[in-house]
């Protein structure tokens, strides 16, 4: 027994009748193993700090360069509509080598060859502005998926926060578990005295025994959990080596400067998922127009040089130019049911967008009440805490003066470890909130 419990509950017992009260109970029970909670094998990792990990998971993760190729994509989509707008220029050219029927002054066939060469250019004057729709869908199509980018990028920042909190808060509960551990030892000890002095039964050195065998192993569960928590965080990460949190990484508490409304109104310009729906919206408007210029005519015109002869090289020269012009009269109500079509997609898009402003206003008030809950937690549980360790120390004051059982004594042990749980869950939940607020918002609360 340390020095603490001697001095607070008294009496020193001979060598010998220790030794043989705990060989009596080692006989009586096989609960009274020794099986203090061991450090677990594979616990070494490589501690990154919570900007390391986000870094990483930002280079490493396959859904940011799935992302970020789409983004590629589009921006090369709105260079091709870019495109429409210059001239379609061609070169061909030709060689030929053939044979008549007639024979030349020795006898032999006659043999001919021709060579030329063509320069061709075109221009669309007018097409029912397709061009102008199109390239303004080509635009949005970039803005989409910049915005599909940031949104992917920040729900990867929320899982690896998520991660890391995790293994941090897993940490700290080994660190309950184990002062849970300690708290047992000594009332194992001190119990051994009571029952030394006549204070305690036999029944009450049983209960201890079997509740430190229960607290060493819930050590051994706290540390498996911790592990697993470490192996989480690596993949998230994508590392190929294991990290962990660093030894100083802790679960903060820093307040959100804003007020509901503030987040609601910060949303409604910043958040990714907002953004990358009203361009879609746009781009599927685009569209419909894109479909209805087909009901216009079109115009275009074309030049070109030739070069011809039957001698390299050739010398015969020509040139061209035409202007033509069409309307479709008839095409099989193809126009109709392309115009249909777009007008179905945007109809969708536009319930997606309200879906999206929907989802984002019951995620972002979900989110934002939950840390101020976490936080009034918070409060409450600290003030349980400091409650459960005093109630502890009263009733451990009882017993000594027999007057509080072994039940008692169990109880207020339950008790604070349950309170120092509480504590802990109640800082990660407040993390995971703060996390999912910067996921929906597409950026950090300190940045804004």
């Amino acid at each position: 027994m340390t020095s603490k419990y001697r001095s607070r509950y008294g009496g020193r017992c001979t060598k010998a009748l220790r030794r043989c009260i705990v060989a009596l109970i080692t006989l009586a029970t096989p609960l009274s193993v020794d099986v203090r909670a061991q450090e677990l094998p594979g616990e070494a990792f490589r501690p990154i700090t919570i900007e390391e990990a986000v870094e990483a998971a930002r280079r490493r993760n396959p859904s940011l360069q799935q992302a970020y190729s789409a983004i590629e994509q589009a921006e090369h989509n709105r260079l091709g509509a870019y495109g429409q707008f210059l001239p379609a220029v061609n070169m061909s050219f030709g060689y030929g080598n053939s044979s008549s029927g007639r024979l030349d002054a020795i006898g032999q066939g006659i043999v001919t060859s021709s060579y030329s060469t063509q320069l061709t250019a075109g221009y669309n004057l007018f097409d029912g502005w397709r061009r102008f729709t199109d390239l303004k869908g080509a635009k949005l199509g970039v803005v989409e998926q910049n915005a599909r980018y940031r949104q992917a990028e920040f729900q990867i920042v929320q899982q690896v926060k998520q991660a890391y909190s995790a293994a941090v808060a897993a940490r700290e509960l080994v660190g309950v578990e184990e002062r849970r551990e300690a708290r047992q030892e000594d009332q194992l000890e001190f119990v051994q005295q009571q029952l030394e002095l006549g204070r305690a039964t036999r029944s009450d050195l049983l209960r201890s025994q079997v509740d430190l065998n229960n607290a060493r192993l819930a050590v051994l569960n706290a540390q498996n959990n911790r592990r697993t928590t470490t192996f989480r965080l690596t993949e998230v990460v994508g590392s190929e080596t294991r990290v962990g949190p660093t030894a100083e990484a802790a679960l903060e508490i820093n307040p959100l400067p804003f007020t509901r409304d503030e987040l609601f109104a910060m949303a409604g310009t910043s958040a990714p998922s907002l953004q990358s729906a009203e361009a879609a919206t746009k781009a599927a408007e685009a569209a419909v127009s894109s479909a209805r210029s087909a009901y216009l005519p079109s115009l275009s015109m074309s030049a070109g040089w030739a070069w011809a002869n039957q001698e390299f090289p050739p010398q015969n020269r020509s040139w061209s130019l035409s202007l033509r012009g069409s309307y479709p009269l008839f095409n099989g109500f193809q126009r109709e049911v392309q115009v249909f079509q777009a007008r179905a997609r945007a109809d969708v898009a536009q319930e997606q967008e309200r879906a999206a402003q929907l989802n984002l206003s019951s995620e972002l008030d979900g989110a934002f009440s939950t840390t101020q809950s976490a936080l009034a937690g918070i409060d409450l549980a600290g003030q349980n805490v400091e409650l459960s360790e005093e109630s502890l120390r009263v009733v451990q004051e009882r017993y000594r003066l027999g007057l509080a059982t072994i039940l008692e004594l169990q109880d207020a042990q339950i008790t604070l470890t349950q309170a120092e749980s509480d504590l802990v869950s109640r800082r990660f939940d407040y993390q995971l909130a703060v996390a999912a607020i910067e996921a929906l918002l597409g950026r950090a609360v300190d940045q804004f």
